[in-house]
C-alpha cells in the first residue's frame, strides 16, 4: 500500500472525524471502486487486494483477513475478499455495494413494486451462523437438529440479536434489501443459478425429510458472491419489521424499522418448503420472540469508516 493511502487509513482508524473516512474511500475508489459491483469486478486482482488489506486494516485485531477469491453462478463472475471474525471463527464475505432492483411482479403483492435499491458495500457470513460457531459464544436457543457443522436454528430474532451482541465485532442482522442483493449477487433471475429451482442448488422439499443440512455439503454450489445457501436449507432473520410490500421503503439498503411491529422478516426458504419459497425476492414473516424450527440468522457487519450516504 502506497504511503498516502496508509496515513489515510491511520487518519481512518484515529480520528473520529467523517472527514477521514471520505478521504480515505476517496483514494481507495481510485484504486479499485468497491461501491460499484460492476467497477470492482473490472479492477485487477492486484488492486482489489490493496483494498483488501486496507479494509482489514480498519477492521481491526477482531479480524484477519484470509485472502480472495472468484465464484461464478448465474452468468456472474466476481472476485470476493473473505475475512474471519476471531471470536467465532465465522467467516465474512466483503459484499461490494451497488444498485439492484429489489422485489418481484411474479408472485405475491409483499414483493411489489419492484424498485431500484443502492446498497453500501458490508460484509455477511459465507454460511448461515453454525452451530459450533453459535457455541463458541453461547446463546439461548431450541434446536430440532444437532451437529458442529448445522446450521444454529431454532432462535428467535432477539436471541439472535442477543447473539451477535455478544459476539462483537459490531456484528448484526442484514437488511431485507442487503440480504436480497446478496442473495441475487448481480442476477435478476428467480434464483440466483437461473429461473428454474434445482436440487444440485438448494435444500428444499416436504415435511417427509425435512431437516438441516450441513452448508459445507453446497460449497461449490454457492452464488458469485461466495455465499452458500442463501436459498433454501434454512430461513435467516433480517433485522426489518415486517410490512406488506414496498411503497414507502427506503432505496438505500437501510432496513425499515417499526416500535410497533411484531413481525421480522425472513428470508431464504428452508427445507421444508417448496422451491417457490426459495426463490431471491421471497419473502416471509415470523413474530421477534419465535423459535422456529428451521429459521436461523446470517452476521452481517457495516464497512468501517465509510462515509454515511456514500
Amino acid at each position: 500500500m502506497d504511503r498516502r493511502l496508509r496515513r489515510w487509513t491511520q487518519r481512518a482508524l484515529l480520528e473520529a472525524d467523517a472527514s477521514a473516512g471520505a478521504g480515505l474511500w476517496q483514494h481507495l475508489r481510485r484504486v479499485a471502486d468497491l461501491s460499484d459491483m460492476r467497477s470492482w469486478a473490472a479492477a485487477a486482482p492486484a488492486s482489489q487486494d490493496v483494498v483488501l488489506s486496507a479494509v482489514d486494516d480498519l477492521l481491526g485485531a477482531g479480524f484477519r483477513l484470509l485472502g480472495a477469491k472468484a465464484y461464478e453462478a448465474g452468468g456472474v463472475r466476481l472476485r470476493v475478499g473473505a475475512y474471519e471474525h476471531v471470536a467465532s471463527r465465522l467467516r465474512l464475505h466483503l459484499i461490494p455495494g451497488g444498485y439492484f432492483v429489489m422485489g418481484s411482479e411474479r408472485d405475491t403483492a409483499h414483493e411489489r413494486p419492484p424498485r431500484s435499491v443502492r446498497v453500501a458495500p458490508f460484509f455477511l457470513g459465507r454460511t448461515p451462523v453454525l452451530q459450533a460457531e453459535w457455541d463458541r459464544i453461547g446463546g439461548e436457543d431450541q434446536r430440532t437438529w444437532r451437529g458442529p457443522t448445522l446450521p444454529i436454528e431454532g432462535v428467535s430474532w432477539n436471541e439472535a440479536r442477543a447473539w451477535l451482541r455478544l459476539a462483537g465485532g459490531e456484528l448484526r442482522l442484514p437488511s431485507e434489501a442487503e440480504w436480497e442483493y446478496a442473495c441475487r449477487a448481480g442476477t435478476d433471475t428467480n434464483y440466483f443459478w437461473g429461473d428454474e429451482p434445482s436440487p444440485e442448488w438448494a435444500w428444499y422439499g416436504d415435511e417427509a425429510d425435512w431437516t438441516t443440512h450441513p452448508p459445507a455439503l453446497h460449497a461449490e454450489r454457492c452464488n458469485a458472491f461466495g455465499l452458500v445457501d442463501m436459498s433454501g436449507n434454512l430461513a435467516e432473520w433480517c433485522e426489518d419489521t415486517w410490512i406488506s410490500g414496498y411503497r414507502g421503503a427506503p432505496a438505500d439498503g437501510r432496513p425499515r424499522t417499526r416500535s410497533w411491529g411484531r413481525l421480522r422478516v425472513i428470508r431464504g426458504g428452508d427445507g421444508f418448503n417448496p422451491p417457490s419459497r426459495c426463490r431471491s425476492a421471497r419473502r416471509g414473516m415470523a413474530r421477534a420472540s419465535d423459535r422456529g424450527a428451521g429459521i436461523g440468522l446470517r452476521a452481517a457487519r457495516s464497512l468501517p469508516a465509510w462515509p454515511e450516504g456514500s
